[in-house]
């Protein structure tokens, strides 16, 4: 189990690059600078009035944030009562 972890916690090692994709690259330390680049740039931003163009963030290597995965769909009505009739938050054999 511990190499494992090891495996997986070394960016260069194949099975991180298949788990975490083009986002093995970014460990902790780089997104946390990333989102101190974002606030401060907007920050600075605010301060001057919001004169000039808006600071962009940086773009993540994955793209769109969802790992290239499409937008979820919502759930459909009958399928959040299963799920409140299941967790036993509405009583079994009530339907509207």
């Amino acid at each position: 189990m511990n190499l494992i972890h090891q495996l997986v916690s070394r960016p260069d090692s194949l099975l991180a690059r298949k788990l975490k994709g083009p986002m093995a690259d970014w460990d902790l330390h780089a997104l946390l600078l990333r989102r101190l680049d974002i606030l401060l740039a907007g920050g600075n931003w605010q301060r001057a009035g919001g004169k000039g163009q808006r600071p962009k963030p940086i773009e993540l290597p994955d793209g769109p944030g969802r790992g290239g995965r499409p937008a979820r769909v919502k759930p459909s009505g009958d399928d959040i009562a299963r799920r409140l009739r299941n967790l036993g938050l509405i009583p079994a054999g009530t339907t509207d």
